[in-house]
């Protein structure tokens, strides 16, 4: 049967032993279940840039790929299709032997990276009818039933596939390698380093993460309702004093309550925020007074309700309240929803910076006071591994300096085992470093943490705020002079912004702001050695079942715990010295039933 796309005429055909080329493109179509499930494979679709599609029968798959050994596949979404393939055992190759020989090509990965290094940032969607729209100007029918009508053929001949299905497999592969073409040809203008822009690192991180979310991790129900109830029980003692000043939460109104409040009965000066920046009302419009846009006309600005803001102020009963209220109410959203003893939660393999993101439940901002991080926990006869990398951003940071200026003092004190918060105190405080108070090495994190990423002075002070800093300028300003003494190199790094930066592992993020520009090269470092370090974890046979940016929980049997513990160890070195050769990298582990970190 033949149809047409992108004003061409395609065969559909039912693949015989032909030899495709070097590049295929492989889509399955599978039966319908949760995500964190592997469903069963209904079809195979091959399709190498010919006017031919095949559709392989399953009693096919391992004779076509053992032909097609040597040729690279292209998928969207490729951790999805590979897993699909693999748990139908349709492949002769393993997972990690196709990954490591970088033969897994993923355009749902290319155009993030495209779109990351024109745009600045990732983009929302990226499914393959909206990038093919994108990038093609073809339109793929997802709105009909037939993308989920496959199931009715599973265990079926190909042949007996209707027409209508069997074009609209065709047309995703066809759309994919289509795809795949425009973003090669327009990524390679902008790979500086051969790297397609991370692709190899990316489509790793991908396939760890997706194994993470299947995994899951357990979830104490008993220990949830308990502190629910509990939790609830304070919020009402705290809404009822709060409500005493005529505040009600999600009453209509509530913000200029709030303001009055604050101004006319507190008394507390406050600033105005428009999605985190300060702005000012000047006669009857609104300015920004910070940032890329100061001096530039903004929409309406609200009274500041952040905790860095509200923080100095709580000394007053209403204030102390409703950043109580706060807290409580936010700390139940990460549980009150939850119905099962196992979570999955959904992890995105890439923001701005290169890190990820997490979402139901967001495991990578539980909050740590309370007993949420207790309710995760190992299944019974199992416990937790809970590795994390020491101040692992400072090592990237020092890496870039290294590549970029060939010296990093920063570096230079991590290799001989220093302890940079301390270095850096005694510099602040002119005294030995074996001197140095707790509260000393506390304040000179938040110089270490915060200086990295390009703040400024007034920044600074509230980024300070929540290392219980209170300064003022001149202290926040001889608190960064002082850090670039320490560690000169700094002082060359901040000096040059060009409006768009490159990774050490080749990504480019376009259109940066300052402090973008500053952060991205060691955050995103820092990310790709840790997804490296998850994918190479996942390879050796650990049970990944939670990431937090500089830290990976496995869970393993009790009694191989101790046992396992040096190995999870020693992988997640190695994988961060991938990007990272020339500064010692540490790591701390933590053995648990539970989530205690």
């Amino acid at each position: 049967m033949n149809f047409k796309f992108a004003n061409k005429e395609y065969n559909v055909k039912f693949w015989n032993g032909e030899k495709l080329s070097s590049k295929i493109v492989l889509d399955t179509e599978t039966t319908v279940v949760p995500f964190y499930m592997t469903p069963e494979l209904v079809t195979i679709q091959a399709y190498d840039g010919s006017s031919d599609v095949f559709y392989i029968s399953l009693q096919n798959t391992q004779r076509f790929f053992e032909i097609h050994h040597e040729s690279d596949f292209i998928f969207h979404n490729a951790p999805f299709d590979l897993d699909v393939l693999f748990h139908n055992n349709s492949f002769t190759h393993t997972q990690s032997s196709l990954y490591d020989a970088e033969r897994i090509y993923d355009t749902s990965v290319l155009y993030r990276l495209y779109h990351l290094a024109v745009a600045g940032f990732i983009p929302f969607k990226y499914n393959l009818n909206y990038i093919t729209q994108k990038l093609v100007g073809e339109t793929l029918d997802k709105d009909s039933d037939t993308r989920v009508t496959f199931e009715q053929y599973l265990g079926k001949p190909v042949e007996d596939i209707s027409e209508e299905h069997l074009i609209y497999g065709a047309k995703d592969v066809v759309a994919t390698y289509l795809c795949y073409e425009e973003l090669m040809r327009r990524i390679k203008r902008l790979d500086k380093d051969g790297t397609l822009l991370s692709h190899n690192i990316q489509v790793k991180g991908e396939l760890a993460l997706l194994h993470i979310h299947k995994n899951g991790i357990g979830f104490d129900l008993k220990l949830r309702d308990e502190w629910m109830s509990s939790m609830n029980h304070h919020l009402d003692i705290v809404k009822h004093r709060m409500a005493c000043w005529g505040w009600y939460r999600g009453l209509k109104g509530n913000k200029q309550k709030f303001e009055s409040i604050c101004k006319d009965i507190l008394n507390i000066d406050l600033p105005y925020k428009y999605k985190g920046d300060i702005v000012e009302k000047r006669g009857e419009k609104w300015y920004f007074l910070e940032g890329n846009n100061a001096g530039c006309e903004a929409p309406e600005g609200n009274l500041s309700t952040s905790r860095e803001d509200l923080e100095p102020f709580s000394n007053k009963s209403f204030i102390k309240d409703y950043l109580k209220f706060i807290e409580m109410e936010k700390a139940t959203t990460f549980v009150r929803d939850i119905e099962s003893d196992t979570v999955h939660p959904r992890y995105n393999s890439m923001v701005n910076t290169g890190r990820t993101s997490c979402s139901k439940p967001n495991f990578q901002q539980l909050p740590r006071a309370g007993d949420v991080r207790n309710m995760f926990k190992a299944k019974k006869g199992n416990t937790l591994i809970i590795t994390d990398y020491s101040a692992i951003e400072l090592a990237t940071l020092s890496q870039v300096s290294y590549n970029k200026f060939g010296e990093s003092v920063m570096g230079d004190k991590i290799n001989d085992g220093a302890d940079l918060h301390r270095y850096y105190a005694s510099v602040l405080y002119s005294k030995d470093i074996t001197d140095v108070t707790k509260d000393e090495r506390q304040s000179a994190k938040a110089a270490n943490f915060g200086f990295p990423g390009g703040l400024g002075i007034d920044t600074f002070i509230q980024f300070a705020r929540g290392y219980s800093l209170n300064l003022t300028r001149e202290e926040a300003q001889q608190m960064k002079d002082t850090w670039f003494e320490a560690f000169p190199e700094m002082k060359k790094y901040m000096k040059d912004e060009v409006g768009y930066v490159y990774t050490l592992t080749g990504r480019k993020r376009g259109n940066t702001t300052y402090c973008a520009e500053k952060n991205t090269p060691f955050q995103g470092l820092a990310a790709d050695g840790a997804k490296l370090a998850l994918y190479n974890l996942d390879k050796a046979g650990f049970k990944v079942v939670g990431f937090v940016h500089d830290e990976i929980i496995c869970e393993v049997l009790e009694q191989d715990a101790e046992k396992l513990v040096k190995d999870m160890e020693q992988i997640m070195i190695d994988s961060m010295k991938i990007v990272v050769p020339d500064v010692k990298i540490g790591v701390e582990s933590q053995i648990s039933e539970r989530y205690c970190k």
